[in-house]
C-alpha cells in the first residue's frame, strides 16, 4: 500500500529545506497543489525558463482511459507501481518540492523513444 501521508509529510518538511530546481526529462518530482487539490508526483519531460512539463502521476491505472505505466518504480523513488496520463502539461519550477528519482533505462525507453 502506498504511503502517501507519509509521502505529504516529508513534503511538508521539505519545504524549508528544498532541492534545487533544476529539473530533467526522466526525473519524478514531487509538487505541491497540483490542480489546486493535492501534492503528487509528476515525470518531467522537459524544462525551460521557469517552466517544467510533464505528465501526471498517478496509482490508479485508469479505465477508458491511456496511461503508461512506471515499471521500475523504486528507481523512480515511488512507492508502488505507478501510471501515468498521456496528456504533457505545464507547472512553474517554484512548485517543485523535492525530486524523488529517474526513470531506469527499460522505463526511460518506454517514455522517450
Amino acid at each position: 500500500m502506498t504511503d502517501y501521508l507519509g509521502q505529504y509529510k516529508r513534503s511538508q518538511q521539505s519545504r524549508h529545506n528544498r532541492s534545487p530546481r533544476d529539473p530533467k526529462p526522466g526525473e519524478v518530482w514531487w509538487v505541491e497543489n497540483l490542480d489546486g487539490v493535492k501534492d503528487r508526483p509528476i515525470l518531467v519531460v522537459g524544462a525551460s525558463g521557469g517552466v517544467v512539463r510533464f505528465r501526471r502521476c498517478t496509482s490508479q491505472p485508469g479505465i477508458g482511459m491511456r496511461r503508461d505505466v512506471i515499471e521500475d518504480y523504486v528507481e523512480a523513488g515511488l512507492e508502488k507501481e505507478t501510471y501515468v496520463d498521456a496528456g504533457i502539461r505545464e507547472v512553474q519550477s517554484t512548485r517543485l518540492v523535492r525530486k524523488l528519482g529517474s526513470l531506469s533505462e527499460y522505463d526511460r525507453k518506454k517514455f522517450f523513444v
